[in-house]
Parts: C-alpha cells; structure tokens; sequence
C-alpha cells in the first residue's frame, strides 16, 4: 500500500527527485565539462545518486509523512492493531525501493549515455551503499514531518536540502568551499556516503570513520523523533 501511494501516485515526486539529478549530471558532463579530469564523470554520478536520495530522504519524505499526520492517518495507526513501528518500517521500505529506482536510472544514464566505465560489480556495490546510507537521511525526512504546519516543513526542507547538497560537495568539489564550510562539510552522511562509495568502486582502502559517522546521524535522528513524539503526546494529553 505505501508502494503505491507513495510511488505508484506520486508521480510528480519520482520526476523530481530523479530528474533534478539526472538533468545536473549531463549538464556538468555533457555540456559543461571543459577541463574537467576523467575521473570527474564517475564521481560526480556518485555525487548526483548520493543527490537523489537526499531529495526523496527528506523532501518526500517529509511532505508524506506530514500528509499522514494532517489527515489522521497516524491516528488511525494509533487505535489499529498496526504500531507505529510497522508504518514506519513500511515508509522506510517503500523509500528504499524509491532511493534503488533513482540510483539505478542514474548509474544507466552514466554507463550507457555519459560512457562511464566502471565494472557491473562497481555499480552495484555503489547502488546498494547509497541506499543503505540513505536510512539516516530518512529518518530526519521524518523528524522534519513533526516540526509545524505543511507550510514550516516545506520551508525547512529546501532551508536544508541545498546548503547540504553544496557543503557536502555533492554539486561541485568540497575544495572550492572555504574552510569552515569543508569542516561542516565532513561531518554530514551525505559527504560520507561518497567517501565509502568511492572508496569501493577505486578499490582504496577501507576506514571504519565514515560508517560511525552515519550511525552517530542515525541514532541522533532516532533519538530525536521519539522525543518529539513524546512531547506531542504530552500536549495532546493536557
């Protein structure tokens, strides 16, 4: 059911958050690529996969969510025999089939259209750490859901979606930013999801630093989302 009301009729949300990447990386490798090293096509399809997933993490996320919540649904949820927990994992699992769609189209456009070469096996250890490193970006897509009125949250997510696209590097390299920014920077799950996936499809060395990261952001976000439901039942209850 989450499949289809959150996939299946949203089709404007799967456009959005696909093509916005898609139409950047063959902007910045097909047309506007003058100077740019080899290597560039490959990092920036990471870069534009890691993208999407921010988009549907957060933008979608938070707009369905809060969807829920303004027409009763998670108050349905409350007096069904179906916890909270279900639908949410329900949420996640619709939005991880969403997060392979979106890197998918983005590593066939690279492979078959921009001339990425990069072995099968790459593209597929790249799919599915992008996907799982998008489970952080999620849960604050919910957090974001609970924090006012439809108006508030729609500010807040593009108030965060692009200052974290641009700090993390993932529109143009983290060196060009100054230096606070590349400290802030190196610190979001969405810079580290690139550092493990290039790091795997360049067959470098592997370090445990990026994996703590987006646990210490998914236990944050977890955290955070129960105490903010907490405070909301309290208030109801008063």
């Amino acid at each position: 059911m989450d499949i289809k009301r959150l996939i299946m009729r949203n089709p404007k949300f799967v456009i959005f958050d696909v093509g916005i990447p898609v139409a950047f990386y063959v902007l910045f490798t097909k047309v506007l690529n003058a100077g740019m090293p080899s290597s560039f096509d490959k990092s920036y399809m990471v870069n534009m996969a890691i993208y999407a997933t921010l988009l549907s993490s957060i933008v979608t996320v938070a707009n369905n969510v809060l969807s829920d919540q303004e027409e009763k649904y998670l108050r349905f949820i409350d007096v069904s025999p179906v916890s909270r927990i279900v639908y949410y994992t329900s949420i996640g699992t619709a939005l991880m089939i969403l997060t392979l769609l979106e890197v998918l189209v983005i590593e066939l456009v690279g492979y078959f259209y921009v001339g990425v070469s990069l072995p099968i096996s790459s593209l597929l250890w790249a799919l599915v750490i992008v996907t799982i490193a998008s489970i952080p970006l999620t849960v604050f897509g919910v957090l974001l859901a609970y924090t006012g009125s439809s108006s508030l949250v729609n500010l807040l997510v593009y108030l965060i979606v692009f200052p974290v696209a641009i700090l993390s590097g993932l529109w143009w390299p983290l060196q060009m930013l100054p230096a606070w920014g590349q400290h802030i920077g190196k610190l979001l799950p969405t810079y580290q999801t690139s550092v493990i996936v290039n790091n795997v499809i360049q067959n470098q060395s592997f370090s445990m630093k990026p994996i703590i990261i987006l646990l210490s952001w998914l236990i944050v976000g977890a955290f955070a989302i129960i105490g903010t439901q907490k405070i909301q039942k309290m208030r109801v209850s008063k």
